[in-house]
């Protein structure tokens, strides 16, 4: 099918009109799904998490439309973008949904069935999401072919296919900052996150000099964390408070970050920014302090600093064709050891409780994981 206008003469294929317009029920076989009570976290509405969400039985639906798969999810992480997602009742950068709903943005599952006209993926591949408000907080999850990314089985191991996102992440963050070479210096913030730690690893590696700045309470004990995070590669660890740029001339550290990563916002934005080399760059990628990241005008005018934002989500869909062979580059740094995070591990079925008074300690240094074992029962 052809049509013309301002752009000139454009081809439409089958696929393209599917998108656009759907597919008429009826018109295909639908794939029947077995009768099965999975398990999963549902969000009752806006609040604590601790008073919002629960475990509960839910039904599959009877069958797989057009265009739909039956993922058996493995391991979902818990973010801080997740329990955002609980605490505003569904919102989430600018898209929003309605309550009750499943949380979770990430996650790593296997195909187990696929519906009509799904092309690109089949039984036992391995599947990641493209898109946020999937629910991944679930045994089994009914999703869109076009909403998940398929990976090579056994590419790497699945725990760190669950933090996919963090990997890319960081992978990007340095890939993409201008002008880097080996003895430049890179600041970030939340350096014990799972981003974090990525970071530090992939700087050492690429010899860059790094000033992680983590919070007070980072694990605890700031000693013990700073020995880990150096041991991960970081040139100099920072607690996130006070005139961060004074402290590093107190320890004659005079390499000025070229590049910032925050992830925090707010205050620590701020320390950030007064850090930078004169034209350097700070990279916007999130706001675990849910306060918008500030400088003053001195950094704008007088240090010609630079800002913008970064959200991997949508570099993937913008780059569909560059992420085989970038998902190919970091599963050989993982499966040599040259790139992990720390991650602690909980039974989704029996174990969530644990899992989420874990996941909103402050300060800690680990990810947690939703491990399934078990998909539910049959009726």
């Amino acid at each position: 099918m052809r049509g013309r206008g301002s752009g000139g003469v454009q081809v439409f294929t089958a696929d393209d009109v599917i998108d656009q317009f759907g597919v008429v029920k009826g018109s295909y076989d639908a794939v029947p799904l077995p009768r099965i009570k999975a398990h999963a976290v549902r969000c009752s509405g806006a609040g604590r998490p601790r008073e919002v969400l629960g475990v509960e039985a839910e039904e599959l639906p009877a069958e797989l439309e057009w265009g739909q798969v039956l993922v058996s999810i493995r391991y979902a992480a818990v973010n801080p973008a997740d329990l955002y997602t609980v605490a505003t009742g569904g919102t989430y950068g600018q898209e929003h949904v309605s309550v009750p709903f499943v949380p979770g943005h990430d996650a790593v599952g296997v195909i187990v069935k696929t519906g009509p006209g799904v092309k690109g993926l089949q039984e036992n591949d391995w599947v990641v999401p493209l898109k946020p408000f999937l629910g991944t907080w679930r045994s089994l999850l009914v999703a869109g072919e076009k909403d998940l990314l398929r990976l090579a089985p056994d590419a790497m191991p699945m725990e760190q296919c669950a933090v996919l996102r963090e990997t890319l992440t960081a992978y990007r963050l340095l890939e993409d900052a201008p002008g880097l070479k080996p003895g430049d210096c890179v600041a970030l913030n939340a350096a014990n996150s799972a981003v974090g730690q990525m970071v530090l690893q992939l700087a050492s590696l690429l010899r860059l000099r790094t000033v992680a700045v983590v919070s007070d309470d980072a694990g605890g004990d700031f000693d013990k964390t700073a020995d880990w995070l150096k041991s991960l590669g970081a040139s100099v660890v920072l607690p996130d408070r006070g005139n961060l740029k004074a402290e590093l001339d107190k320890l004659k550290f005079f390499a000025k970050p070229k590049l910032a990563l925050d992830a925090v916002g707010g205050l620590s934005s701020t320390r950030l920014s007064d850090m930078l080399a004169e034209g350097g760059q700070l990279v916007v990628y999130g706001c675990m302090s849910g306060k918008s990241p500030t400088w003053t005008w001195h950094s704008w005018v007088f240090q010609g600093i630079q800002v913008r934002g970064f959200n991997i989500r949508r570099w993937v869909q913008e780059h569909r064709k560059r992420v085989p062979v970038l998902l190919e580059s970091i599963a050989k740094l993982v499966n040599a050891g040259k790139l992990t995070a720390a991650y602690t591990e909980y039974e989704l079925a029996t174990e969530f409780g644990e899992a989420l008074e874990h996941a909103l300690e402050r300060g800690k240094n680990t990810k947690v994981l939703l491990k399934v074992s078990d998909v539910g029962v049959q009726y």
